[in-house]
Parts: structure tokens; C-alpha cells; sequence
């Protein structure tokens, strides 16, 4: 088979080692992957959680915004 289209790509290792899956599969094996995953999941565990990272209310109301009248 002298078709370029089945030539053997890579050098003489390249039919030792199996094709790798898409990027979006192998990320997943990746330890920084999951260190990631587990911060942003504990980022909006801890957000919701605390009302808006509200963790003491303020005693005092808040002065009510004036409005504009035309």
C-alpha cells in the first residue's frame, strides 16, 4: 500500500503504542482535573450554603435607596 492516506505516521514505535481517545475523555485521569473539580465544587457548596457569603448579618438596615421622582 503505497496510498499516502494508510501510511504508518510517527517512526518505527508509532504501531507499539494505541491511539489516544479525545482530549475531552482523557482529562479525566488527570489528578489536577479533580483537585479542580473538588475547589469548585466546595466554592458553590460553601456560596449557597452561607446565603451569599452573608456570615453575620449587619444589625443595622440598610437606608433606603431615594427615589427619582420626574
Amino acid at each position: 500500500m503505497s496510498d499516502s492516506k494508510f501510511q504508518q505516521h510517527g517512526g518505527a514505535n508509532a504501531a507499539e503504542h494505541p491511539p489516544h481517545g479525545p482530549a475531552w475523555k482523557r482529562i479525566h485521569h488527570s489528578p489536577f482535573f479533580w483537585v479542580a473539580a473538588t475547589c469548585l465544587m466546595a466554592g458553590m457548596i460553601i456560596y449557597v450554603m452561607t446565603n451569599n457569603l452573608a456570615f453575620w448579618p449587619g444589625t443595622n438596615a440598610q437606608p433606603a435607596v431615594p427615589s427619582l421622582s420626574p
